[in-house]
């Protein structure tokens, strides 16, 4: 997805793709964790969130966000280093697109 569109969609609508990632992520690590899956997609999933919450973050109508943006992504990198348990996370990401909207 290029700047201009991601730009076309609202803050809930950009924020509703990054949760669904942030879903996606969860599921991809615990199944290589249980054996599920050889191949360990944590990585590319941080990176297309990180990707998709710095797109956000440029987005003009977003600029007074850019430091809670961070701060989510943040939160992300806790989970990920075990800070949090994956009902944390997937709770808190709900929560928060739901706060936006």
């Amino acid at each position: 997805m290029t700047s201009e569109d991601w730009n076309k969609l609202d803050i809930k609508e950009q924020l509703s793709n990054v949760h669904g990632e942030v879903k996606r992520l969860v599921r991809a690590r615990n199944n290589y964790k249980r054996g599920v899956s050889k191949e360990d997609y944590t990585m590319s999933y941080m990176n297309k969130i990180h990707n998709l919450i710095l797109l956000t973050c440029e987005d003009p109508k977003n600029k007074y966000r850019e430091k809670e943006l961070v701060e989510e992504e943040n939160e992300i990198k806790r989970w990920l280093n075990g800070e949090e348990d994956d009902d944390y996370i997937l709770r808190y990401w709900s929560q928060y697109t739901n706060a936006i909207s």
